[in-house]
């Protein structure tokens, strides 16, 4: 007889990459009593000649999957263990009088200091044949002469959740009346499959109508601790938790007021709560029975999976989300014996058709075995799964039991049993007050909420209120005046002589009207005139605002007027010369003997701002952020007592002085004791101020993370060295390279608005992932979800900032200030919405996950790039990566690539490609052992370097557009794309069991309408033809036919030449 949909879904889903232990169904007895295990291991047998889907094997003919008798019955043996040993090969029943063959139950001798867990995990976890059958097996353990346990573990292609009501009763009332079957089954399995097929033919097209608008092909899910679908192994995990007493109660009676199901209101509240951890489009794949009155008692696979696209609005109730659900619910059991496959072309998906997939069933009453005492172990776990994460649910009459049941690659234990915890918080609420938006439900616990909020935001450490850099400094004057302050070349300036300069500048700057309120712009090369600049202007009263020489004149100019800058602090001729100037030369004298000396001004402000800095901003228009001096104390303070800082400590000057975290390695040193080593125009790239470094011996190092890869290129080891990395997001590869060359690596994140650095992790000796750590001193950060609540701990949102370092605001922009430093959530003072996304660790650790407004949806689903950039690094032969979209606005947006390979030539012109120097066919396979298809690029361009910006930052502007897809497959000069004679009949079969013409290499076989059942039948028709055992994964791995193509090629035959298929002839 012919297969059902169903379980051809489940067949290729196993030959794609799902796991066998994910599709098998343990079922537990416990006995307690006098068990007659003769009668039991006998109505085992009888079972399994009432149900003929027990005795079933599948195998596959021209594409199509039948059903046909296995050539051996299901093993049922029995091995007792109550005396501390087995006995030797088990009792074994006879089915229908038939010796067992084959009936060792366990892939190893029973052991005798073997757990009973274990030998149950490992009969669980034992695969079955689907193709030799059989596809179920009976074990009875007798643990003491009172103390049974039987199990049963059958395949899901011959077993579904229903059929264990079915079993256990079957069972209970065949031991009871010693093996006599009950009454004859009516119909067969086959019958039913045949119904199924003719319903589907007829009530395909109202399907079709049906999920075309609805169906959202969502290929992640969020969760705690979500590490993206890439890294999905199918080994399993599960947290389960029960409701009963007065929870349930009041579940049912407000679901009886909403007029819901119990199943209805338990899938809306489990999608309410993925809502809430910002899965807005996200569908449940949820398990529909198919059985009617005719198969309502026989064992068998009635299942239908289909998804629900319901989704809460923005401000809507529970009890109106409720009733969405209800009627779409009620819609779709209209088509619930339509497969999707046979409704929606293209579906690629492989076990569940989400990520999220729901189980719910009412189990009946407990079964009554004559003479002892049961306990049916309903919800065993197979220890493997289909997808992300599988919720099962069974009803009683007492409650319900509940099994999250996940994959361990994707979350881990801790994060399940969070998930538990806030899907009880939020069922029990919903419960309680349906009438609350879903939005307002709660989800954290409260010991949960006051970790996120306060716990390990604890960092107060009390600063002098009226510390500046300008008084700091003065104090280290009078402490150690000549000790070296400042190195630059070959010039050596003392504090004493950096102090007498810098307040000589200062009085000309106030003789040139700088003062409290006012700004000066420093526009000087790297010098030691860079550090003299910044202490005159704050001396002067007045803020610095830095200007890089290599700015282009056009932004400088932008700048000058947006600030309304009237004085000029510079050391270059062709400075402007509308500004009041003030000149700075190499003459320290001169300056130093400045008419007087003493007080240049008086006790500065801490609230008065201390420097001003140009960021870029999202529109394109620049925009200034002022910082006062009390955040600028505060930074210094809180990064001296983390990194130690001291005198003696020498500090690398490397980066552009408009870089806000210049203001870190230029004046901590000076208000610590230290020495700044400036790395003038040539040494500050490469091989100079690795050898500046070295000479120097310099302590303390800080650069991006593109900078840190400039360095080691050129030969840093830095044995002695404390290294900051920050700026943009440090990858794993790059972390682990440069902890393994330095003393001390520190990770530090923090945007402009804040003061430069807002949080710092210590990276460890062997760091497996990448923190930007705990907020630092005096310093707040929190993450919100979308509706600005608390994100639970490991779900992704917003961050945002607050404490003593949240800057004044954009200078000269009231509107923009008011939009992203807004009143805290939580009470207190302004905080400052990062628009950056990152999630807190179980350890009370930040991870950082980009730009929020770097998160692009492209072909429907939401793409990382950074994700996909992490994966490139990966790659032996990738050094650098960025991955950008291009033209995202645009229907035909494509994800480009960019690499810079490691140890490689330089890419010539001619030569600089797509993919140059790397085979792109193996990249992309590589890419797809870890990302999902429609996060692999369309292009992959190699360059010599990655542009970057004057921060050292990677300048995504500046790359360039991506070289032609490049497939390999030549074109005749019309345009025509010639193939080898295998691909040529390839391409003939896929065209013909598509039913189309044209399959270019570019194409996407599932974009022209192939689904499961046509990859059979192509794969099957490959084999008859070409001789060649295509595995049905690579159809689904493979982003394009081309790519599909070239993984063909390098499959042997597996015969000399093609043997047509032989069919059973009734």
């Amino acid at each position: 007889m012919q297969a059902s949909f169903a379980q051809h879904g489940v067949w290729v889903a196993e030959r794609t990459g799902v796991p066998g232990p994910a599709y098998h169904l343990p079922l537990a007895i416990h006995f307690e009593g006098a068990l007659d295990t003769t009668a039991l291991l006998s109505a085992c047998s009888a079972l399994v000649a009432r149900h003929e889907t027990l005795r079933a094997r599948v195998r596959e003919e021209d594409g199509v999957l039948f059903l046909r008798p296995s050539p051996t019955p299901p093993p049922i043996t029995h091995h007792d263990l109550s005396a501390g040993t087995p006995d030797s090969g088990g009792k074994q029943a006879a089915p229908l009088g038939e010796p067992v063959r084959g009936a060792a139950s366990l892939d190893e001798p029973v052991q005798p200091a073997a757990s009973l867990d274990e030998l149950v995990r490992r009969e669980v976890s034992r695969e079955f044949e689907p193709e030799r059958g059989p596809l179920a097996r009976f074990t009875l353990f007798t643990l003491a002469p009172e103390r049974h346990v039987l199990l049963f573990v059958a395949h899901h292609l011959v077993f579904d959740g229903g059929s264990k009501d079915v079993l256990v009763h079957d069972l209970a009332a065949l031991y009871g009346a010693h093996a006599q079957v009950p009454s004859r089954l009516c119909g067969s399995y086959g019958a039913h499959a045949e119904v199924e097929r003719a319903r589907v033919e007829a009530d395909r097209e109202g399907a079709r109508d049906f999920w075309t608008p609805r169906w959202r092909d969502e290929g992640e899910v969020v969760l705690p601790g979500s590490r993206g679908p890439g890294l999905l192994t199918g080994e399993g995990g599960h947290a389960g938790f029960a409701l009963d007493g007065t929870v349930w109660t009041r579940l049912v009676k407000t679901a009886e007021e909403l007029g819901v199901t119990r199943f209805e209101f338990v899938v809306a509240a489990l999608r309410a709560l993925l809502h809430r951890y910002g899965n807005h489009d996200l569908m449940l794949a949820l398990d529909l029975g198919t059985r009617g009155e005719a198969t309502r008692d026989h064992i068998g696979l009635y299942v239908n999976e289909l998804p629900l696209s319901a989704r809460p609005a923005p401000d809507t109730t529970f009890r109106a989300f409720a009733t969405d659900v209800r009627t779409e619910l009620r819609e779709l059991y209209r088509f619930r014996h339509v497969p999707l496959t046979q409704a929606v072309g293209g579906l690629t998906a492989r076990g569940a058709l989400t990520p999220v997939s729901v189980s719910y069933r009412k189990r009946a009453e407990e079964p009554v075995f004559a003479g002892v005492d049961t306990a049916v172990d309903w919800m065993m776990f197979p220890g493997a799964v289909r997808n992300t994460l599988n919720a099962q649910f069974v009803e009683n009459s007492d409650g319900l039991s509940a099994d999250l049941r996940y994959d361990a690659g994707a979350i881990g234990a801790d994060d399940a049993r969070r998930l538990a915890g806030h899907f009880v918080a939020l069922l029990t609420a919903a419960a309680e007050e349906p009438d609350t938006r879903v939005r307002d439900l709660p989800v954290l616990s409260p010991e949960e909420r006051e970790l996120v909020s306060s716990g390990w935001n604890a960092t107060r450490v009390a600063y002098p209120q009226d510390a500046t850099v300008v008084a700091m400094f003065a104090e280290r004057v009078r402490a150690t005046p000549d000790a070296e302050a400042v190195v630059h070349d070959d010039r050596r300036l003392t504090y004493a002589e950096l102090d007498a300069v810098s307040s000589g500048l200062a009085r000309r700057l106030r003789r040139e009207g700088a003062g409290p309120g006012t700004l000066v712009a420093l526009h000087v090369g790297r010098s030691w005139t860079m550090i003299a600049g910044m202490l005159a202007v704050m001396k002067a009263g007045a803020a610095y605002l830095p200007l890089d020489p290599g700015y282009p004149p056009d932004r400088l100019s932008f700048i000058l007027t947006d600030a309304a800058v009237r004085t000029i602090l510079t050391d270059d001729d062709t400075t402007p010369t509308d500004l009041r100037q003030v000149r700075i030369s190499s003459d320290v004298a001169g300056f130093a003997e400045d008419d007087g000396s003493g007080a240049v001004t008086g006790s500065l402000d801490p609230a008065d701002v201390a420097y001003v800095i140009y960021t870029s901003g999202s529109t394109g228009r620049p925009k200034g952020v002022a910082v006062p001096h009390s955040a600028l104390a505060n930074l210094l303070l809180g990064m001296r007592d983390l990194l130690g800082a001291a005198p003696g400590d020498a500090w690398l000057a490397l980066t552009s002085l408009s870089f806000d975290i210049s203001a870190l390695e230029l004046l901590l040193p000076l208000v610590t004791g230290g020495r700044v080593v400036v790395a003038g125009e040539d040494a500050a790239r490469g091989p100079g101020a690795v050898e500046l470094i070295r000479s120097e011996r310099v302590s303390h190092v800080q650069a991006t993370p593109s900078g840190w890869r400039m360095l080691l290129a050129a030969g840093f080891d830095g044995p002695d060295v404390v290294a900051l990395a920050g700026g943009e997001g440090l990858p794993l590869p790059l972390a682990r390279e440069l902890r393994g060359r330095v003393k001390r690596l520190l990770n530090v994140y923090g945007p402009t608005e804040t003061t430069i650095w807002s949080t710092a992790w210590d990276v460890p000796a062997e760091p497996e992932a990448v923190s930007i750590g705990r907020p630092i001193a005096n310093t707040a950060v929190y993450v919100l979800d979308d509706q600005d609540d608390l994100a639970p701990i490991g779900v992704p949102g917003e961050l945002v900032i607050a404490g003593a370092g949240v800057a004044q605001g954009y200078l000269g922009r009231p509107g923009l200030t008011r939009e992203r430093f807004v009143p805290g959530p939580f009470g207190g003072g302004r905080v400052y919405r990062t628009g950056d996304r990152a999630r807190w660790r179980a350890d009370g650790t930040l991870e950082y996950l980009g730009r929020t407004d770097n998160q692009v949806k492209l072909r429907g689903h939401r793409i990382e790039p950074g994700e996909i950039e992490a994966r490139l690094l990966e790659h032996p032969l990738v050094g650098q990566a960025a991955v950008i979209v291009r033209d995202p606005e645009n229907e035909d947006a494509t994800l480009a690539a960019y690499l810079v390979l490691r140890h490689a030539e330089p890419a010539t012109d001619a030569s600089a490609g797509d993919g140059s120097g790397i085979d792109v066919g193996g990249l992309r396979a590589f890419l797809g052992r870890g990302l999902p298809r429609y996060m692999i690029p369309d292009h992959f361009t190699v360059l010599d370097a990655l542009p970057l910006t004057p921060n050292g930052k990677l300048d995504r502007s500046a790359l360039p557009d991506p070289a032609p897809r490049g497939d390999g497959a030549p074109v005749t000069p019309g345009g025509e794309t010639v193939l080898s004679s295998q691909a040529a009949q390839i391409r003939a079969i896929c065209q013909e069991v598509l039913r189309i013409d044209g399959i270019e290499p570019d194409d996407d076989l599932f974009d022209l309408g192939a689904h499961s059942l046509t990859i059979t039948q192509i794969a099957s028709r490959v084999r008859q033809r070409l001789g060649l055992e295509v595995p049905l994964s690579l159809f689904f791995d493979a982003p394009t036919f081309g790519d599909l193509l070239t993984e063909i090629a390098n499959i042997p035959a597996t015969r000399a030449a093609p043997v047509p298929s032989l069919r059973e002839v009734r």
